[in-house]
């Protein structure tokens, strides 16, 4: 009847704002595979009893959700433990101790795919690993890249850490900058310019995932069922221990939120006296 399908009608409505955000992984998702939403994708390593690097979700995604939420339901009989580092910390430690790395990192943009050809998804998205304030707008890096250059971008290039994307097991392989492919070197210039390119890069990459494996950078929680753990996922890591499953298989579910979503509520309870990067 009508009323019946006002009533339908009104929940749809109800549904449509706040609360999770949307995802391949549906709203709500489970590191059970059958009890996720019909349609809803899994693949993705955590499906898995192996362990995951410290990382950031949905680095193939424009803009990656601003939190992760999780609770343990199940926890495994043997490992397993959750380990998270702030990202934050680790790109100031950089900035501060190995400036022209972070340097790198700051300018070069990585490219993250995810594919599920079950479910039809082919996720792409690209940034730098550190998203800083850029002071000049684009115009200092690269341009000024000479074969006795030891400083890409001027030192004052880069303000505040805005945002961290790394997930080396969904980057694809790192593509050198056009001006480097298509620039007014010759040959033999070009050539020595892609290897320094590569070789920063490297360097680079190398030192931030030694900084992830510091223990100073890292804190491991043994989450027991019921716990639960907000992840700001555009500035913290996470990860897992590999474990072994015994009579209950280990089990979490989760959600995301949006970062506009999530900025959006800041400023609400703020009454709008903020600025957010």
């Amino acid at each position: 009847n009508s009323t019946a399908t006002k009533r339908k009608r009104n929940l749809d409505l109800e549904d449509g704002t706040d609360g999770p955000q949307r995802t391949l992984f549906g709203k709500v998702w489970s590191t059970q595979s059958e009890e996720m939403a019909e349609g809803a994708s899994t693949a993705d390593s955590a499906y898995s009893t192996d362990p995951l690097p410290l990382h950031t979700d949905m680095t193939y995604y424009r803009d990656p959700p601003g939190l992760q939420i999780f609770s343990m339901v199940s926890p495994a009989e043997e490992g397993g433990e959750s380990t998270f580092g702030d990202g934050l910390a680790v790109a100031e430690y950089m900035r501060s101790h190995h400036p022209q790395e972070f340097d790198t990192l700051c300018r070069t943009v990585r490219h993250f795919r995810s594919i599920d050809p079950t479910n039809g998804w082919y996720l792409e998205g690209s940034g730098p690993m550190i998203q800083a304030v850029d002071r000049y707008e684009g115009r200092g890096p690269i341009e000024g890249l000479s074969l006795d250059s030891t400083v890409w971008s001027p030192p004052d290039q880069w303000g505040p850490v805005v945002a961290i994307r790394h997930n080396d097991l969904d980057r694809l392989p790192d593509l050198p900058p056009p001006s480097l492919l298509h620039g007014n070197n010759n040959n033999q210039d070009q050539d020595e310019l892609l290897k320094e390119f590569y070789n920063q890069l490297t360097e680079a990459h190398k030192i931030w995932d030694n900084l992830l494996n510091d223990v100073a950078f890292r804190l491991v929680v043994k989450l027991k069922p019921g716990d639960t753990v907000v992840v700001a996922n555009q500035r913290c890591f996470h990860g897992r221990q590999s474990f072994v499953n015994g009579t209950s298989p280990r089990s979490v579910m989760g959600c995301y939120v949006s970062q506009d979503d999530f900025e959006s509520r800041v400023r609400w309870m703020l009454g709008g006296n903020c600025r957010l990067q």
